[in-house]
C-alpha cells in the first residue's frame, strides 16, 4: 500500500471516529432535553439554613445524652410553629401547634398532627379548618424564613371518619404568598421520613408550647406504649407541642435527621407536659405521605 493510500485510509478512519463520537454526544445530551416535563429535583442542601442551625448540646452527635427535661432553644430551620391567619392572610401571632418540613420532590410538604388541623369527632373536618400558616424557624417573635400558607391538608380516612387516635398524623402542602414557585425545603432543608421505627430507640423531640416564644428540645427514648402508639417521657412539652417532630439520626451540624413520629395519638399527644405519645409510623402513614407528595 502506498503512502497516498495510507493517508486516505487514515483520514477516513478519523472521520468515522468523529462521527461516532458526535452521535454518542447527541445521545448523552438527549435525556436532559427530554426531562423538561419530569418532576422537580429533590430539595437542594440549604447551606444558609445549615449555617444558621443552632442544634442544642446533647441533642445529636457523639455528645448526645439522654434527658428527662426539655430545654428551650432558638429552634431549627426545618421545624416551625403553626399559626392562625388573620383577614389579611398574615399571622395572628398566636401559635398553637408544631410542624416539620419533610423531604419531597416538590419541596413544600410539612408533617404535623391531624388533630391540629381537623377534629371530625367534634364536627370539624380538615376542609373546614380556618386558614393556617406555617412559620419555620420561629422564635422570639422572629420569622426568619417567612410565613407559608397551608393550601392542602391530608389526613388518613380513619382519622377523617372518627378522629381515630391511631391515625393522628397529617401532611400539609404549603405555599408562599406572592411566590407560587418557591420551594420551602430549598430554603430551610428538610427531614427525611422513616417508617416502622424500632422501639425502644433514642430520639430527639422538638415542640412549640403555646405559651412560650421558643421551642423546647429533649432527647430521650421512644418506647412502646401499644402496638400502634409510642411514648416519650420528657418535661416541657405542653399544649402547642402537638405535631412536633420525633427524630432519629440527627446531624449535630444541620439538625436534620429522620422523622419517625409526631407528637399526637393517644390523648392527642398526652394530657401532661411530662409524657408525650405518638401514632406509630406504619403502612398507613407511609401511604398518606405518598399521597401528600403526589398532591403537592
Amino acid at each position: 500500500m502506498t503512502r497516498s493510500q495510507l493517508r486516505v485510509l487514515s483520514r477516513l478512519a478519523g472521520a468515522l471516529v468523529f462521527g461516532i463520537c458526535f452521535v454518542l454526544a447527541l445521545q448523552w445530551a438527549r435525556p436532559a432535553a427530554d426531562s423538561a416535563g419530569s418532576p422537580p429535583p429533590p430539595p437542594r442542601p440549604a447551606s444558609a439554613a445549615d449555617s444558621a442551625a443552632n442544634v442544642p448540646a446533647g441533642f445529636a452527635g457523639p455528645a448526645a445524652t439522654l434527658s428527662t427535661a426539655g430545654a428551650a432553644f432558638d429552634g431549627l430551620p426545618s421545624v416551625g410553629a403553626l399559626f392562625l391567619a388573620d383577614d389579611t392572610g398574615h399571622s395572628t401571632h398566636h401559635h398553637f401547634c408544631t410542624g416539620t418540613v419533610v423531604a419531597s420532590t416538590v419541596g413544600n410538604v410539612v408533617a404535623t398532627a391531624a388533630h391540629c388541623l381537623s377534629d371530625p369527632a367534634a364536627g370539624a373536618p380538615a376542609s373546614a379548618s380556618a386558614p393556617v400558616l406555617f412559620v419555620p424557624g420561629y422564635h422570639d417573635g422572629r420569622e426568619p424564613y417567612g410565613e407559608w400558607t397551608v393550601t392542602k391538608v391530608l389526613v388518613d380516612p380513619h382519622w377523617a371518619a372518627s378522629s381515630d387516635r391511631d391515625y393522628d398524623v397529617a401532611f400539609v402542602v404549603v405555599s408562599r404568598l406572592g411566590s407560587p414557585g418557591a420551594r420551602l425545603a430549598d430554603l430551610v432543608g428538610a427531614q427525611a421520613v422513616g417508617f416502622a421505627p424500632q422501639r425502644p430507640e433514642p430520639v430527639g423531640v422538638i415542640g412549640y408550647p403555646a405559651d412560650t416564644e421558643k421551642p423546647v428540645a429533649c432527647r430521650n427514648t421512644l418506647k412502646v406504649y401499644s402496638p400502634t402508639q409510642s411514648e416519650f417521657d420528657c418535661t416541657g412539652f405542653a399544649d402547642g407541642s402537638s405535631g412536633g417532630p420525633i427524630l432519629t439520626g440527627v446531624d449535630p451540624r444541620t439538625g436534620r435527621g429522620t422523622l419517625v413520629g409526631v407528637i399526637g395519638g393517644y390523648e392527642e399527644g398526652g394530657d401532661t407536659p411530662d409524657v408525650s405519645f405518638a401514632s406509630y409510623f406504619g403502612d398507613a402513614v407511609k401511604a398518606l405521605y405518598a399521597q401528600a407528595v403526589a398532591a403537592a
